[in-house]
This record gives structure tokens, C-alpha cells and sequence, in this order.
């Protein structure tokens, strides 16, 4: 037998043995139960592995144990270097029966340093995990360049998550976000025989819990997405398709329900899907709120990122969630003031957060655009976006002028196309501008389309862009994500493309780079 297996069967040995040492468990009921737990024999990990919320001496790291009937121990272990050498950490989890078997534990511990890399993986006493990778974040007065990827709304039926094999390959990123729909609750045509699956049915739309943890295993069985996250911590947010399209708040879209009859109740369906969100992700809610996502993280001297949750504290849409193809007339009540996006308290939080900020830049996590989206002057895209929470937009954005709060990015998804802009107290030019705004696109879920042969297509899109003069950018029909950097002097974004996803590999391609000089908020062409 080889020194490395000779190794792994040490290491199981002696975390199998470690969790049941005398004093290793609190004398409780609980602890008693969780004491009598087999150390795994077997399982897989056919989920892969996941890290994230990392700081400068933390990190969280998820797996999935497959293939066991029945709650059971595992281990993990944290080393300096790829072939486990230099273990800096380890301790045994659970892979609980009533979490789907998924197992997360939040390692906080003087062994890690900051601004370093680390290598984890689990194992069970004759299987082992792939091994994943993180890097802790630098400390406040650091002045090293940060990098952070960015993607949003992969819809499995629509093709392989073949950038995210782009975006595993990204060298040196601290941080990836999710910035929303990294799953799709409602069932879609698939475009290819391998992307066909069920898990909504007999109504097409998962709202059981065992159906939101059959979406979950689906989509984290693509290789793609594997391969990203073992390659880089990752912290999401969610927008709508994490529960139901254009959910608001406590209830369903303003609009026309897109489910028809319903198997549990919304509140049922949205309980559930936070639940798996949370099971799923290698992150933990903040606070005392059972279910909150919206957080900051300081990166370095050079990011304060600050993540939004922009559906769970806000009104219904106005105007019954309408939009341009019902050939609506103009919503009185986009702008009305009093109504909520975020919240008063997370709103107060945001205002606070930013006018204190230390870093040199102060980024916003936007699961939708804060810059304005016209498909003519003044007549939005739709007001399930900020077109639709108006007064609450420039009340947030004029706050941040008041503060002088410079070097403000917002970072988005949601739209499935490139934008790059900058952004106005009121979405639109006319107001002052107070920041700028970086929309990716989707990784695999189509773009903005048009009926139509191609010229007529290119109107309309050229449309969009007549009708926005604060955008400085527009890709359409492309699928990807993004990447910043941050320097003390400049802010550089970088579009990136991938020529098909009807195949689970393709190339990947610089589309466009821009800058953003420090104290100036404009974007140019890199």
C-alpha cells in the first residue's frame, strides 16, 4: 500500500476515534445521540464540495454524503498544500438525514492566516471527496489588488454551466458571488436530451421539500459547477427563482400566478425553498433572523462589499407587475413614495454601512439592476426591478451622495446580457451621478429575445440602448460572467464569454474590459 493511502487510513482512524474520545461531546441528550452516530463506512460525494463567508482566519465548507440511508459522521481536514502534507485542521461533521445529508461546518480557527491559500477535503473511512480550495481574506489595511468573480441564472434545461469551467480556471480570485436564480424553480423545455428532468412535476414548479432538494441535487451534479466551486469560496444571494418567479416579499408576484393550482401554499413553498438554499450553501444566515442573506465583507483595504436582499422585505410590484410586451400605459405607482425594496432596517444598515466604509471601494451585491431599464424614454422594462421602487432608489442613492461616499459599484445579474453604465440617483441621466453599475450575463439561461428575424431583433436591442443614454455598454445573446479587480487607483471589470453551452466544454473569451479611475465615476474602455 502507497504512503498516500497509508496517510489517508491514519487520518480516518484518528478522526473517527478523536469524536468519540471522553469530553469530546457535551453531556446532552442531543450530544449522546450524536455520539452514537457511525463514522461513515462508505458514501460518495457525487455533489462535489463547496467553500465560502470566508474571513481572514474562517471559512465555511459543504458537502453531500450520497448513498447512505441513515445519519452518519464523516471527516474533513484543512492543509497547506494539495497533497495533504501540512494539516492545519480537523474535525468530524455530520451528514444529517434531515438536511438531505448535506454537511456544513463553519471553521474558525488562529491556524489559518490571513490572505493565504488552503486546500479541504472529506472523507469517510474508504471514500474521500475532490479536494477544494480557498483563500482567506487579507486584512483591512492590505493594498493588495482584490478580485471577484461574478454569475447569475443558470437554468439546467438550457445547457451545460459550461462557464463556470471559465471561471474555475480564473488564478488568484478571492471571493465568487452568486448574485441570484442559481437555480430555477419552475421546469423549462430542455434544449438538449441530457438537460431533460421532471423534478416539478405534475404542475411543473418544485414547491415540496423533497422537490426543492431533487432541484438542488440536479443542478449541483454539472461538472462546471463543481469544478467552480472547489476552485473558489463562494457567497450568494438570492433573487426570485430560488422560490417562485417575481415573488415579493410574504406573497407571490403582483401579476398573474405563473403556477396555477398549487400543491402547499406560498408560504409553504417559500419556507421550503429557504430551507434548501441554506442547506445547499456553503454560508450560514446572519444574525438572529432565521433566514436573512444580507451581510458585508471586508476585503482587504480595498472592498467593502456589501450583499442585498432585495425580495424578502419588499411591497408587491405596482401595476401589477406589468411589463413592455403587455403594451402597458405608464405606472403612476413605480415612484410613489413609502414603498419598500429592501426595508427600512436593511436599508438603514446599507446607508450606515457605506457612509462609514473604510475600503476604497464600496460594492453593492445586486440581485437586479439599480440603474434604470427603458424600452423607451422613461417607460421601464418592467417593475419587478428598481423601475419599480423608485422613491425608495433615490432615497438610498441620494444618502450616498449626501455622505460623499465615493467610489460606489454595483454589481449585477439577473437581465442575461452585458450592461455597463453609470448610475444616476434616479436610475437615468438627469440626476446626479453618484457610482456605476456592471450587469453580467447568465450562465446558461437565454438572453433577452425578440420574435423576429435578426434586423428586427437588432432594432430592438439598438432600441434599448437609444432609450438608456446612462448605459456605456450593451452585449446581447451572449452567456458568461464577470470578473473585478480593485486597485487603490482603479477598478477594472472584465466581460467574459463562452462560445456555446450545448456542450459541457467551450472556449472562453474576453468579450470587453473596462476601468473606473478612483473618485471619478465613469465608465471607459479598458
Amino acid at each position: 500500500m502507497d504512503a498516500d493511502h497509508l496517510l489517508t487510513r491514519r487520518t480516518v482512524l484518528a478522526t473517527a476515534t478523536a469524536g468519540v474520545a471522553a469530553g469530546a461531546f457535551p453531556q446532552t441528550s442531543v450530544a449522546r445521540r450524536l455520539r452514537r452516530e457511525p463514522f461513515a463506512r462508505a458514501g460518495t460525494f457525487a455533489s462535489g464540495v463547496a467553500s465560502g463567508q470566508p474571513n481572514q482566519r474562517g471559512i465555511t465548507l459543504w458537502t453531500r454524503l450520497h448513498d447512505i440511508g441513515a445519519s452518519e459522521r464523516l471527516g474533513m481536514e484543512i492543509a497547506r498544500d494539495p497533497g495533504f502534507a501540512r494539516v492545519v485542521h480537523r474535525e468530524t461533521i455530520r451528514a444529517a438525514a434531515v438536511r438531505d445529508f448535506t454537511a456544513r461546518t463553519r471553521v474558525l480557527t488562529r491556524r489559518l492566516d490571513p490572505g493565504e491559500r488552503y486546500f479541504y477535503r472529506f472523507f469517510t473511512r474508504t471514500t474521500q471527496s475532490p479536494v477544494g480550495a480557498f483563500k482567506t481574506l487579507r486584512p483591512p489595511d492590505s493594498r493588495e489588488p482584490v478580485r471577484i468573480g461574478w454569475f447569475s441564472c443558470q437554468r439546467y434545461e438550457h445547457g451545460f454551466f459550461t462557464p463556470h469551467a471559465g471561471l474555475a480556471a480564473e488564478e488568484d480570485l478571492d471571493l465568487v458571488v452568486s448574485l441570484g436564480d442559481y437555480l430555477y424553480e419552475e421546469d423549462s423545455p430542455a434544449k438538449l436530451a441530457e438537460r431533460e428532468q421532471s423534478t416539478g412535476d405534475p404542475n411543473g414548479h418544485v414547491e415540496t421539500l423533497e422537490q426543492w432538494r431533487a432541484k438542488h441535487r440536479l443542478y449541483r451534479s454539472d461538472a462546471s459547477l463543481q469544478a467552480m466551486h472547489a476552485a473558489h469560496p463562494v457567497i450568494a444571494i438570492w433573487d426570485d427563482c430560488e422560490v417562485e418567479g417575481n415573488w415579493a416579499g410574504e406573497g407571490p408576484s403582483s401579476g398573474p400566478s405563473p403556477v396555477g393550482p398549487r400543491s402547499v401554499p406560498f408560504s409553504v413553498k417559500q419556507r421550503n425553498g429557504f430551507l434548501t438554499f441554506f442547506e445547499n450553501m456553503p454560508q450560514e444566515p446572519i444574525g438572529s433572523e432565521r433566514f436573512r442573506i444580507y451581510r458585508r465583507l471586508r476585503l482587504g483595504g480595498l472592498v467593502d462589499l456589501f450583499l442585498l436582499d432585495t425580495r424578502k422585505y419588499r411591497d408587491p410590484q405596482p401595476c401589477e407587475d406589468a411589463t413592455f410586451e403587455g403594451d402597458v400605459p405608464p405606472c403612476l405607482d413605480a415612484d410613489r413614495p413609502g414603498r419598500k425594496r429592501v426595508g427600512p432596517a436593511q436599508q438603514r444598515w446599507l446607508t450606515a454601512g457605506l457612509e462609514r466604509a473604510q475600503a476604497t471601494w464600496k460594492v453593492l451585491g445586486n440581485a437586479q439592476m439599480m440603474m434604470a431599464l427603458d424600452i423607451a424614454p422613461t417607460r421601464p422594462v418592467g417593475y419587478d426591478s428598481w423601475d419599480g421602487y423608485g422613491a425608495e432608489r433615490r432615497a438610498i442613492l441620494e444618502q450616498v451622495r449626501a455622505s460623499g461616499v465615493e467610489n460606489l459599484v454595483s454589481i449585477v445579474g439577473d437581465v442575461h446580457t452585458f450592461f455597463a453604465g453609470e448610475l444616476h440617483t434616479t436610475g437615468r441621466i438627469g440626476s446626479p451621478v453618484v457610482g456605476t453599475e456592471f450587469v453580467g450575463t447568465s450562465v446558461s439561461h437565454d438572453g433577452i429575445e425578440v420574435v423576429g428575424d435578426e434586423q428586427q431583433s437588432a432594432l430592438v436591442t439598438d432600441r434599448i440602448v437609444l432609450s438608456n443614454p446612462h448605459l456605456r455598454y450593451a452585449k446581447f445573446g451572449v452567456r458568461g460572467y464577470s470578473v473585478l479587480e480593485a486597485r487603490p487607483d482603479e477598478l477594472r471589470v472584465d466581460f467574459k464569454g463562452v462560445r456555446s453551452v450545448l456542450a459541457p466544454t467551450s472556449e472562453t473569451y474576453l468579450l470587453k474590459s473596462f476601468r473606473v479611475a478612483a473618485g471619478t465615476p465613469r465608465v471607459r474602455p479598458a
